[in-house]
């Protein structure tokens, strides 16, 4: 009785669960001729699903960073904004996802800064990326190589 007990458990905590975030549009900057950092760009959705629902979570999801293994060991998350006409970037601690809106990390705008590379990514290559969230264990995405004329062109 206890096997065939742990049996079904077994059988169903290993039932694959749909991601609760989605990721698009995961694209890294081409850096600068010399750059040793670049930047990673995506679009997400929080979008709660059975298991995260159970967990009555008392804090929103959050994206803590991310982790692109085969170019760095050490990223940020930044933001953006323009103080007194002039563009300043500053760390951020986290970006909160709030339930079934969707999160764009852009030029100029909120991003993940990739600094120390290991080797210089070229348009055109891809690069698995994932991210750290404080509740769905795997969120996942092959980030693009892009000129930042691609970037900027929409490409």
């Amino acid at each position: 009785m206890k096997r065939a007990l742990f049996a079904i458990f077994l059988g169903a905590a290993s039932v694959p669960t749909q991601a609760a975030i989605t990721v698009s549009d995961c694209v890294i900057r081409e850096p600068a001729p010399g750059s040793d950092k670049t930047a990673l760009y995506f679009s997400a959705v929080y979008q709660p699903n059975e298991e995260t629902a159970a967990l009555r979570l008392p804090n929103p999801e959050s994206l803590f960073g991310a982790i692109v293994p085969e170019l760095t060991d050490y990223t940020e998350l930044h933001d953006m904004k323009h103080v007194d006409g002039v563009m300043t970037m500053h760390r951020i601690p986290q970006i909160p996802l709030k339930p079934k809106q969707s999160i764009t990390l852009k030029p100029g705008g909120k991003h993940v800064m990739l600094f120390n590379l290991k080797k210089r990514p070229v348009a055109g290559e891809i690069y698995p990326v994932e991210l750290l969230v404080a509740f769905d264990p795997e969120v996942k995405c092959n980030a693009v190589v892009k000129t930042s004329a691609q970037i900027k062109a929409g490409q």
